[in-house]
């Protein structure tokens, strides 16, 4: 199995100094994306993101491109999620890792997979730190990705994404279903005392 290095980039996100470097401002040139954005099924929850105006400057290599892969560099989250938004300057704290596939690796699989149950054990066994857990870039460097053909990393993502779609809408569906017994029960309740 290829290591992640070998078919991706990856590098740190933006470093921004001082306090107010993420405070929102509307004539900000920088759309900043920010941990609490991605969820643990690797989504990116919103397209609103704040403008920021950086106080140094930021390199054309720190912005985010369509198909890059944001992966937590903080916490004990084990998420991955695909940039697809038409942003202006978009950008991430250093909170993230920014992972480049090349052209045999389909992003969305291979966020798909740093997602897995295997990741998840790989980088559990390799954070560091107690207040703060930090993983390392070698380690994510490292981490081994099973690589089929394209239509297999197509066909994967897409029944990834729609078990979630299918588990998110099951959860819905027993919300209104409980919901809807309250109110009968209520009803009953209030009709019988009457």
């Amino acid at each position: 199995m290829p290591s992640l290095s070998s078919i991706a980039t990856i590098r740190s996100g933006t470093t921004l100094r001082g306090r107010d470097a993420t405070r929102p401002d509307p004539k900000g040139n920088y759309r900043f994306i920010r941990i609490g954005d991605v969820t643990d099924h690797g989504e990116i929850e919103q397209a609103d993101f704040p403008r920021i105006a950086p106080n140094e400057s930021i390199s054309e290599e720190q912005i985010l491109h369509h198909g890059d892969i944001l992966f937590p560099s903080r916490g004990t989250r084990t998420t991955a999620a695909t940039y697809r938004f038409d942003l202006e300057n978009p950008i991430v704290g250093a909170q993230f890792f920014v992972i480049r596939t090349k052209k045999e690796a389909l992003p969305e699989y291979v966020a798909w997979y740093l997602r897995s149950e295997p990741s998840r054990q790989y980088f559990e066994q390799r954070r560091k730190g107690t207040y703060v857990q930090l993983i390392q870039r070698a380690d994510v460097a490292e981490l081994e990705i099973p690589l089929p053909p394209m239509n297999v990393q197509h066909a994967i993502a897409e029944l990834a994404k729609l078990q979630h779609q299918e588990t998110t809408l099951v959860m819905q569906i027993a919300d209104l279903k409980e919901q809807l017994l309250e109110y009968r029960l209520l009803h009953t309740a209030a009709h019988i005392s009457h």
